[in-house]
């Protein structure tokens, strides 16, 4: 799984949401805005500290996707289907570009 962030204050929640997401073992991406916005520091700060790759563009987060762990193959039950969790992954709303 991949945490992308893309905006975040210094000191805001985002940035313990990549911390949390790097101890789950998820890889992190960050996208840097203007270094002039208070918004953008946060990204930047992970991208300076190493705690997150570079993304500039669509194709780098679909690089870090492919860096990811791949998913689990046990099935997940959902009602009335067995659908494998990587089946399942294609589809999630959370993978649209």
């Amino acid at each position: 799984t991949t945490t992308v962030i893309v905006e975040g204050g210094y000191r805001s929640g985002t940035l313990m949401v990549a911390d949390h997401a790097q101890a789950l073992g998820r890889t992190v991406g960050a996208v840097p805005g203007p270094v002039t916005s208070a918004a953008s520091s946060g990204a930047h700060r992970l991208l300076q500290q190493g705690m997150a790759s570079l993304v500039t563009h669509a194709g780098d987060v679909l690089e870090l996707i492919g860096r990811a762990d791949t998913p689990q193959e046990t099935p997940v039950r959902q009602v009335g289907h067995d659908v494998p969790q990587s089946a399942a992954a294609k589809d999630a709303p959370g993978r649209v570009l």
